[in-house]
């Protein structure tokens, strides 16, 4: 084979030009070359992941240990440059550093320096409202790797939800003073900040059990309605951020309870356009693990899912929702048409050539297509399809090693699918996939999400034997859909 001189080549091209070294003419979101062959036309990401270590309680160090500055800084220079009047103690500063250096990581599917999570950091250091919350997620963090103590992680949470309160009581009155505990809400970059730290909340309830976080996503979607995000596009970074979180949160929350999202059918963000979501920064991709037009995908499998349980319920034909999840699926599947489903064995060379990024998003993407099979279609567990589509999920995820970076956003799929396994093997490969998870990430959530998980698998041998005993199996399956359905629905559990 003749390869085309690397002068030609341009270093900005596509991975499909550079991978059989063509000049790529960069056009987006599909190059030339490409679209006249049918490629995956994917362009490298400003952001990189690093691999991390496995995990031990020595890299988490005490807030009581002496921590030296990084070096590296923020926009105003090194750590030690900050006064300490910005925060009420030492242990406040290690705690935000904490976040810093570590916490800020896991959030997004994909860490790199323009990781907007980190910068997040240095604009609470102007925002009372969002250095509590940042204080407290660190502080609940390290409380899961033994630093620290539960009355300490308790008080800065009840502070936080104590300036959150304060500031929402104060735009609803539409006015206010300002305290150490108050932002005014006068300005759009306060409502913008505590939208921002409302949307954090459910980072901080993954990290522990008793946690809800539906009242936050009820405020988020208030605020949101206040600032018309739901029809405009943000202008600043860091509230495409906030805004994205809360698309992603909104919809994994109702997939979680079995009911429609909070955001109206309308919202901007749930219009496919990849271009501006997913081709600008911060990208909704690379920050959640899932392309925002999949993500949109989810959003309408939801809501079907709930236009059949409603008229199952009023006992009505659905045979219009039917031809309607067809489409959807004909859609789905004509956007993920370069997955295949196949997970066999692959080269080490292979294996490597593919980011663990898009080994995620498969996963959201065949979950998608087993919440139809299961939510809309209504196959049983045990069908061809569903176990088929198990078993794809599965091989997908085993792929993503604990502590890769982008499999900290793996809970739902994850989760979603572990209540499919009907084998003892397959159940005692999500056990071990669960202990390896929980090891290194320690979200007290996840812990909730495999009881849940165990129970449901309750539910489904019990409706094994039920059909073993010649019980009929339609009626079985409903009465089991329904159990599983109203322990959803009861469930405080957010794992994302």
């Amino acid at each position: 084979m003749m390869y085309k001189d690397h002068a030609d080549i341009s270093a900005a091209g596509c991975l499909q030009c550079r991978k059989k070294h063509e000049k790529c003419d960069e056009s987006r979101p599909l190059c030339s070359f490409c679209a006249a062959r049918g490629l995956n036309c994917q362009y490298p990401s400003a952001l990189k992941w690093v691999r991390r270590a496995q995990p031990t309680v020595s890299r988490h160090r005490s807030r009581k240990e002496p921590q030296e500055p990084d070096s590296a800084g923020g926009p105003s220079g090194p750590l030690s440059l900050f006064s300490g009047n910005l925060f009420q103690s030492d242990e406040e500063k290690s705690a935000w550093e904490y976040y810093v250096r570590l916490v800020s990581s896991n959030v997004p599917a994909l860490d790199g320096p323009d990781n907007p999570y980190r910068q997040l950091s240095w604009t609470a250091l102007s925002s009372p409202v969002l250095l509590d919350t940042i204080v407290c997620i660190a502080t609940e963090h390290m409380l899961n790797f033994g630093l620290g103590s539960v009355s300490t992680a308790a008080h800065r949470q009840q502070r936080m939800l104590r300036t959150i309160g304060q500031n929402l009581r104060l735009i609803e009155a539409g006015n206010g003073c300002e305290t150490r505990d108050v932002v005014v809400p006068t300005r759009n970059c306060d409502h913008e900040a505590l939208l921002t730290a409302i949307v954090l909340q459910g980072v901080v309830v993954a990290q522990s059990e008793d946690g809800i976080l539906e009242p936050h996503v009820r405020c988020a979607s208030f605020l949101m309605q206040t600032l018309d995000y739901f029809q405009q596009v943000p202008r600043s970074a860091l509230t495409r951020m906030a805004v994205q979180r809360f698309a992603m949160v909104d919809v994994m929350l109702a997939i979680a309870r079995q009911r429609r999202p909070y955001a109206p059918g309308n919202f901007i963000l749930h219009q496919p356009d990849a271009a501006r979501w997913d081709g600008t920064e911060p990208s909704f991709h690379e920050m959640t693990g899932c392309p925002q037009p999949l993500m949109c995908f989810l959003v309408r499998i939801a809501h079907l899912a709930c236009d059949v349980e409603d008229r199952l319920e009023q006992e009505a034909s659905i045979s219009d929702l039917l031809a309607q999840a067809h489409r959807l699926e004909n859609d789905l599947r004509s956007w993920g048409s370069h997955y295949t489903g196949i997970t066999s064995v692959l080269t080490e060379s292979e294996e490597l050539e593919r980011p663990p990024l898009d080994i995620l998003t498969e996963c959201f993407y065949w979950t998608a297509h087993l919440l139809l099979a299961r939510r809309v279609f209504r196959d049983p567990t045990r069908s061809r399809r569903v176990q088929q589509l198990t078993q794809t999920c599965f091989g997908l995820m085993d792929r993503l090693s604990t502590g890769c970076g982008p499999d900290s956003s793996l809970p739902q799929p994850f989760y979603l699918a572990a209540r499919e396994a009907v084998t003892p093997s397959d159940r005692a490969w999500v056990r071990q996939k669960h202990r390896s998870m929980i090891e290194y990430y320690r979200e007290q959530q996840r812990n909730m999400a495999m009881r849940l998980t165990e129970r449901v698998w309750e539910i489904t041998d019990e409706l094994q034997l039920k059909n073993m005993s010649e019980i009929d199996p339609d009626q079985a399956v409903s009465s089991a859909d329904r159990q599983i359905k109203s322990l959803d629905a009861g469930s405080c559990l957010f794992a994302f």
